[in-house]
């Protein structure tokens, strides 16, 4: 779904596509929607009315509305075909959300008109995911065994459902706790939902039977003419029509003097025109029953904007840009279709590409023509009103011509579902991305740490880790990296051998792979007596090899075969450059004349040659799989880069599949937690101590005792009394939340007159604002880590986990994941962190633990904004937080 409203305190409401395609949005409904909720159920026929209300045929009194759209006990999911309201899902409970006992009831009603095409399905997705932002852990319904279709809406889901027989009705009980776990069968089943849909919806404007162009001139060298030639001289066979009032025929072309006046309906309208005639050509189009526009023009005002929009949504239409380059797509039955004004025609091959940009979508054209590879599909997304990047990652997933998927958004549309339709795409194709807007001009103003290091650049990349996307700076990086997937196949290791006939290049060579995190290991004496039997005795052998200058090509392609064999290499870097007695880089190709390797080789030719080049000339039709040949570039940096990305592929490919988080926490007791702040501060503010490490405790995150005391300073000596030994005191003061660049932290303190010593410092420390005082027993001693939390974009929480304590500043020692984690992403989060020297002894599972409670508990309380445990400690028998910070806000869902 592409999200269209999100802040927070305000409900969700997202674009979803039907199963024949047509676009509905989904949002959740209240008292202002009272009567199109009474118009819907008046409209049932009286047997549709007859299985909603259980044998009743009474439907909704205007009262009986009021209180099913009461917020605070009832939440209501509908969905609007056209504006219209076609359907609604109901999950009601006996008492506010949350509920104690976590159950609500759920039915749902659906236009007579627009059933079996998946609205009910839509609902109750969408339905079971807010119902666990609000604390509903399972749903109660009561059927009629004749309400066939409702069951098998329900069966579909992929949720556990238990069922009691009862005379004429089915109770069932719907467990969403799989609701959050991405691997799931109510996600599987979603994903493949989402996918049919949107390929249903797709059809029109990537393989289209035919096409208008509007707005197309009697002038060579105008947009619109450039869009009409490519496809009529691209390759489309399908029927192809043009739009101008004022010519009778353009390129052989018959014209037609309006949209109603075209002789069929076309699947696709190409808009060229000035941006005043395009909201009545979106208006004629839909009016007509055209399912698809392609809208290049740009500079639209906000009344022609909200006149485009306003036809699209009427008429259901998908809509690509406006202002963009236009869509290509090799078609089953049309041909090659080329709706684009770049310079043609466009190479043909395996490469999908969707970008925003109509200038790097020519870039990468003109780029992939210089090499030889060529497009599947491009689709130039433009201002992206409607068909986004998460579109054609669905269409990719399903596209056998599709071999490599790349992407340049510069900002996402709706990021949780582009991670989870990302992730599911590079299961069985490389996804590949360019970081665009990665300065932030104005940094967020924070007060925590991890929100303060929370960039919408650590957002996206986040983002794109977890989805498994190649995320790359810049577009010749794009390119390098497009090249290796292509003519490459994965490296099963990062263990990178150097072969060089050059010194110098060697090194480079080798320097490049290790700041791309590649290892150049030593060889081993088999190895390098192998190899000694092939050079000369200057040769340096231990890796990176150095063969010295004037080996022959022959010599070189020995070398590479030994290394190839060499159980201690994963992939191998060849750098050559030509002397005036030959040129080893032959070598190279005639190593690989024969079988294809089993591990990857990247060839640098030193300053010879384009900067990216095939190893060895592709054969036979290139929208057929191309072979695992190899790369050719002209600098070590290119050659790392080449092999970083197939080392990353590989290990996506061999990422075991993660399982859902699933701790022991009182969801009872944090919803009465947050809850009660958020009634007593509506906008919401930072929770006191005691009230941060109750909900930790509630939410199993282990944690050092402690409590403020508000009373006089015996007060505070008697409780340090109770802890016994040293204690922490730490101010709480009004206005402070780094306590300790406030210089409200005492560590360490012993004994009654320390402590009111103590309370005296912070008294005068901070006067008035001061509140309490914190006493803790003193933590024992270890490494101290950051792990924090923020919201990110579309309700997607940061979490971050880093160096603490005094070393809280240091970002670039901070790593991230998106909310939700299973346990394979918590793995790999703390494996970041450095393991050997002094902390391999640290309780390395302990610390797993604590991440994993806290990402649960993010996913569990989307009102939590900012969240610092500050530091952790980490310890040889434990992982314990000392302080945290936890700020929360009014947030629905």
């Amino acid at each position: 779904m592409t999200s269209h409203r999100q802040s927070a305190g305000t409900p969700i409401a997202d674009r979803a596509l039907l199963l024949d395609g047509s676009p509905v949005l989904v949002r959740e409904l209240d008292r202002a929607d009272r009567d199109a909720f009474l118009r819907l159920h008046a409209d049932l026929p009286a047997h549709d009315r007859w299985l909603r209300f259980l044998g009743g045929v009474r439907g909704y009194a205007p009262e009986d509305a009021e209180r099913a759209l009461d917020p605070a006990c009832s939440l209501v999911i509908g969905a609007l075909l056209g504006g219209e309201l076609v359907g609604v899902a109901q999950v009601i409970a006996e008492a506010p959300l949350p509920p104690a006992d976590g159950r609500a009831e759920v039915a749902v009603a659906v236009a007579h008109s627009v059933q079996s095409k998946g609205v009910g399905t839509l609902l109750l997705e969408a339905a079971a995911r807010a119902s666990r932002r609000r604390g509903v852990q399972e749903w109660t319904a009561v059927v009629l065994r004749e309400n066939a279709g409702m069951l098998t809406v329900l069966d579909d889901l992929g949720l556990p459902l238990t069922r009691r027989h009862a005379p004429d009705v089915e109770e069932i009980v719907v467990d969403l706790a799989p609701v959050d776990d991405p691997g799931s069968r109510f996600a599987f089943a979603g994903y493949e939902r989402e996918v049919r849909a949107d390929r249903a919806s797709l059809e029109a404007v990537l393989r289209p039977g035919c096409v208008a162009v509007v707005g197309a001139s009697r002038r060579h060298g105008t947009v619109g003419r450039a869009l009409l030639e490519s496809l009529r001289t691209g390759g489309f066979r399908g029927r192809l029509l043009a739009v101008n009032p004022h010519a009778t025929s353009l390129g052989g072309i018959r014209c037609h003097p309006t949209v109603a006046s075209l002789p069929r309906v076309p699947d696709l309208v190409v808009v060229a025109t000035p941006p005043a005639a395009v909201p009545d050509v979106a208006e004629e189009s839909g009016r007509l029953g055209v399912t698809a526009l392609l809208v290049v023009t740009s500079g639209l005002s906000a009344a022609q904007a909200e006149g485009l929009r306003g036809a699209v949504r009427r008429h259901g239409m998908r809509l690509v840009g406006p202002n963009c380059l236009g869509v290509a797509s090799a078609g089953l039955d049309s041909g090659f279709l080329d709706a684009t004004f770049a310079r043609g025609p466009l190479p043909r091959g395996h490469v999908g590409v969707v970008a925003q940009s109509g200038g790097v979508a020519i870039a990468l054209i003109e780029a992939f023509r210089r090499l030889g590879l060529g497009l599947s599909s491009l689709v130039s997304i433009g201002d992206r009103w409607d068909v986004s990047s998460n579109d054609l990652l669905r269409w990719w997933a399903e596209d056998d011509d599709t071999r490599v998927a790349v992407v340049h958004v510069e900002s996402f549309g709706n990021p949780r579902v582009f991670a989870r339709v990302a992730r599911r795409l590079a299961e069985r194709t490389p996804v590949l991305a360019v970081r665009a807007a990665s300065t932030a001009v104005g940094a967020r103003a924070a007060a925590s740490h991890t929100a303060a290091a929370a960039t919408p650049a650590v957002h996206r990349d986040a983002v794109f880790e977890q989805s498994g996307v190649i995320a790359l700076d810049g577009l010749h990086e794009l390119v390098v990296a497009t090249a290796a997937l292509s003519w490459s196949s994965p490296a099963v290791g990062h263990r990178v051998a150097v072969l060089s006939n050059a010194g110098g290049g060697g090194v480079l060579a080798a320097d490049a792979c290790v700041r791309r995190g590649l290892e150049v290991p030593p060889l081993t004496p088999a190895t390098r007596a192998r190899l000694a039997a092939l050079l000369p005795p200057t040769a340096a052998l231990a890796g990176p090899v150095d063969t010295t200058a004037t080996v022959s090509p022959g010599t070189i392609s020995a070398c590479l075969e030994v290394l190839l064999d060499a159980p201690e290499v994963d992939a191998v870097l060849v750098v050559t450059c030509p002397t005036a007695l030959s040129d080893p880089g032959a070598g190279v190709a005639a190593a690989l004349a024969g079988s294809p390797p089993g591990a990857p080789v990247v060839h640098v030719d030193l300053g010879q040659g384009p900067a990216v080049s095939a190893l060895r000339p592709a054969q036979g039709d290139a929208r057929r799989p191309l072979a695992p040949i190899g790369v050719r570039v002209a600098d070590p940096v290119d050659g790392a880069l080449a092999l970083d990305v197939l080392v990353r592929r590989a290990r996506h490919l061999a990422r075991p599949a993660g399982r859902r988080l699933d701790g022991p926490i009182e969801l009872g007791e944090v919803a009465r937690i947050v809850s009660g702040f958020l009634a007593e501060h509506p906008d919401g503010g930072w929770l006191d101590p005691d009230g941060c490490f109750r909900l930790l405790r509630a939410a199993s995150v282990p944690a050092v005792g402690g409590s403020v005391v508000t009373g006089p300073v015996e007060d505070v000596v008697a409780r340090a009394r109770e802890a016994g030994g040293p204690v922490a005191l730490k101010a709480e003061a009004e206005g402070v939340l780094h306590k300790s660049r406030a210089g409200g932290v005492r560590l360490g303190v012993d004994g009654e007159d320390a402590v009111r010593a103590a309370v005296a410092e912070f008294a005068a420390a901070f006067g008035d604002r001061l509140r309490g005082v914190v006493v803790q027993p003193m933590a024992p001693t270890g490494t101290e880590l950051l792990v924090g939390l923020t919201s990110g974009p579309e309700g997607m929480p940061l979490l971050a986990l880093g160096v603490g304590g005094t070393g809280t500043d240091l970002a670039d020692r901070r790593w991230h994941r998106l909310v939700p984690l299973d346990d394979v992403d918590v793995t790999e989060l703390v494996g970041y962190l450095p393991w050997d020297g002094a902390a391999a002894g640290l309780d390395r599972a302990g610390l797993e633990e604590l991440v994993a409670r806290v990402a649960q508990l993010a996913e569990m309380v989307p009102q939590i904004e900012e969240m610092d445990l500050n530091p952790v400690v980490c310890t040889a028998t434990d992982a314990r937080t000392v302080d945290v910070r936890i700020r929360l806000v009014p947030r629905t869902g």
